[in-house]
């Protein structure tokens, strides 16, 4: 299973803080505001559980997925990420 964390946070300070704490769980950011990793369900619920004093339920959003690794592998990536998706090769053509 792999951990998919993505989110909208307005506050500065506040999203580097959740980056901040992604990358302490052991994820790498492949995008500005999307985090992945090894995890399950558990997992999931521990990042969920470690980001969501840092942010404002009102105007912030976090959303944290347990999915299939295979979903990774069969991810269609369009230029290049900030990581690479592990066995992930890029998409060339639509």
């Amino acid at each position: 299973m792999r951990l998919v964390v993505i989110y909208d946070i307005s506050d500065d300070s506040a999203r580097e803080r959740v980056a901040r704490k992604l990358k302490l769980l052991g994820l790498t950011r492949v995008q500005r505001s999307a985090f992945v990793g090894v995890g399950g369900v558990a997992r999931a619920k521990d990042a969920a559980r470690a980001v969501q004093p840092l942010i404002e339920p009102a105007t912030d959003s976090v959303i944290v997925l347990a999915v299939p690794s295979i979903s990774l592998k069969r991810a269609l990536v369009l230029g290049t990420p900030m990581a690479p998706l592990e066995a992930v090769r890029p998409y060339a053509a639509l």
